[in-house]
């Protein structure tokens, strides 16, 4: 008797911490659920609703679409714009992958070295590009630009070289938007760094240099491994996020040009839809850049997660 009591104590005990744990975990999709709702009604929605429409010929104004298979896919495939500007943001991707991860971590190191006096200094100075609109820092380096008048070709002049007709010539009109992007966006890794940083116990060090660590020694072995998920984070949304901090130089700066030069996946997906009106072919476009990103962004996230350790 006594042992069929505790057996059912035992049973209700088990059923009441079942009980618990399933009530915490609707309580936790309850609170998740306007976050799924709205994420599912502005990214996923618009991602499928794109998608079937890439099988489909519209003009944007037509009440009716007209189906047409794996046309505007084929038709992509062949098209010389398309392969250029997904090489152009491949290059550019890449450039700022380097330049908006590598050089803002360099600084934050060597901004957390000076003293107190300085350090806010440096740091308002160069986060302070990051608080302008990217239509005014576009209009800022128009000026910096200009072949006659501009800073970067007076400057050069006064050396003795010739510098380039920046936005307008093939070989530099996209790196004039990289550096625009670069410039632009620079400030928000920064920061995102400074946090990093300061997150690192300062005990970590000490144990270091007590085991006779070098400055060196300290930089490699504790503060970037323990920088990891940080260097994650940045390193992916500027990868992901290139085509659309991209949109906003070109189309001011160069508009694609020229002769499809500085053109990128971003901007060729609106002018296709909103300039040439072929709305299923710009779809077929994002659609395939989508799957191209998705594909680099799980491959690069599986590669970087196995050396990262979280610390807890």
């Amino acid at each position: 008797m006594m042992e069929a009591t505790a057996l059912g104590a035992a049973t209700a005990r088990s059923r009441t911490r079942a009980s618990r744990r399933w009530r915490g975990a609707a309580v936790g999709h309850l609170y998740l659920t306007p976050a799924i709702v709205l994420t599912g009604l502005f990214v996923y929605w618009p991602l499928v609703a794109s998608t079937v429409l890439s099988f489909y010929d519209w003009n944007l104004v037509s009440p009716t679409w007209a189906a047409v298979g794996w046309q505007n896919y084929r038709e992509l495939i062949a098209s010389r714009a398309f392969w250029m500007s997904l090489v152009n943001t491949g290059k550019a991707a890449a450039a700022l992958t380097v330049l908006t991860v590598g050089v803002p971590l360099l600084l934050a190191l060597a901004v957390q070295r000076v003293g107190p006096r300085w350090r806010d200094l440096y740091r308002v100075v160069l986060f302070s590009p990051t608080v302008i609109s990217m239509a005014i820092a576009c209009a800022v380096w128009l000026w910096i630009f200009h072949p006659l008048y501009g800073v970067l070709n007076t400057t050069l002049r006064l050396v003795g070289l010739q510098g380039p007709a920046w936005l307008s010539s093939s070989d530099s009109a996209i790196w004039a938007i990289i550096l625009v992007t670069v410039w632009k966006t620079f400030g928000f890794n920064f920061v995102l760094y400074i946090a990093g940083l300061l997150t690192i116990p300062r005990e970590m060090y000490e144990a270091a240099r007590v085991d006779g660590a070098s400055e060196r020694q300290l930089v490699w072995h504790v503060t970037l491994p323990l920088l990891a998920p940080t260097t994650l984070f940045v390193f992916l949304s500027t990868f992901i996020l290139s085509p659309q901090n991209l949109f906003i130089p070109t189309q001011i700066l160069t508009q694609g040009g020229p002769n499809e030069a500085s053109n990128n996946v971003g901007y060729l997906v609106y002018q296709l839809g909103f300039e040439y009106f072929r709305v299923g072919y710009a779809s077929a476009a994002a659609t395939l850049i989508f799957l191209v990103f998705l594909v680099l962004t799980a491959l690069q996230f599986y590669l970087a997660e196995r050396r990262i350790h979280y610390g807890r």
